[in-house]
């Protein structure tokens, strides 16, 4: 394996800085045949969430002003460190193209919203499957030494033909979108702006999330919603009926949402919690599909 890097930052990377390289670095869409992705790493240390940054990510994702992070909230707390990863020179993949297909986030306990966190993020190998090759880009927060919250985003870079036979398949915690006899149902509505209100708090400007115009440039007819947007909105709307602090949010993003949507929650009594899968008006095509749980 290629030698590894570990960026050690004071204060969050600027992510305005990385735009270029997300854009206009020169990289395969692939990962090439015989080439290994090392070891990269990313550290900061007594990272606080901002007042005014939370009570906007609350507002956009529908979460309640409780004294406590949301399950999600961390994940936009270190995403430059996440993008100074996959925009790093020893990543050598695409970084526009690649899709994020899953996401699993472990909460041990509820965190103050006035708490320090130190963060390491890292990202190593990758995994042949039949539609392309994953990557893992693992979050980890602690307290004092101890490990609060963690996230595990895994992205796809698509192949153009699927493999044969032989092909392995995708790994990682399966999601499902068929729902049991017995549902709860919610509904909301995603407005046209919701891609450019994400943006605002979360710093992913990503086109395809913007209007309609930059949006088709990358072949989608309108501007679709952020999948963390929407995984954080159901999670807004679930956490509720879940009277625990340590708890585990898994799911798979599906269908992309195109905006302006009205979006209907279907969620179901598990074993551990709730099973849920967020479909289109018409409650046939998912968006999302997963599990909040109990640990």
């Amino acid at each position: 394996m290629s030698d590894s890097v570990s960026m050690t930052f004071t204060s969050p990377p600027s992510l305005w800085l990385a735009y270029p390289k997300m854009f206009l670095a020169q990289r395969p869409a692939l990962l090439p045949e015989g080439r290994e992705v090392p070891q990269i790493e990313a550290r900061i240390e007594k990272l606080r969430p901002r007042r005014d940054h939370l009570e906007s990510y609350r507002r956009v994702c529908g979460f309640s002003a409780d004294g406590k992070l949301p399950i999600s909230y961390p994940h936009v707390m270190t995403m430059p460190l996440n993008v100074a990863i996959l925009t790093s020179d020893a990543f050598p993949v695409r970084l526009m193209g690649l899709v994020h297909v899953r996401n699993d986030i472990e909460s041990r306990r509820a965190i103050a919203e006035d708490e320090a966190l130190d963060v390491h993020c890292h990202l190593a190998g990758h995994r042949e499957t039949d539609r392309g090759q994953e990557f893992d880009l693992i979050t980890e927060a602690t307290i004092a030494g101890d490990r609060v919250w963690s996230e595990t985003s895994t992205f796809l870079a698509r192949r153009r033909a699927p493999r044969g036979p032989g092909g392995r398949k995708a790994t990682g915690k399966a999601t499902s979108d068929q729902t049991p006899a017995t549902v709860s149902t919610s509904s909301w509505h995603a407005d046209a702006d919701i891609g450019r209100r994400y943006a605002a708090v979360s710093g992913d400007f990503n086109p395809i999330h913007l209007t309609d115009i930059t949006a088709r440039l990358f072949g989608f007819d309108r501007a679709i919603a952020h999948g963390m947007w929407s995984l954080a909105r159901t999670a807004a709307e679930l956490e509720p009926r879940i009277s625990a602090d340590a708890i585990r949010l898994s799911a798979g993003f599906k269908l992309p949402i195109l905006l302006p949507a009205w979006l209907n929650l279907h969620s179901w009594e598990t074993r551990n919690g709730l099973g849920f899968s967020l479909k289109d008006a018409q409650g046939e095509k998912p968006h999302v599909a997963g599990s909040l749980e109990r640990l």
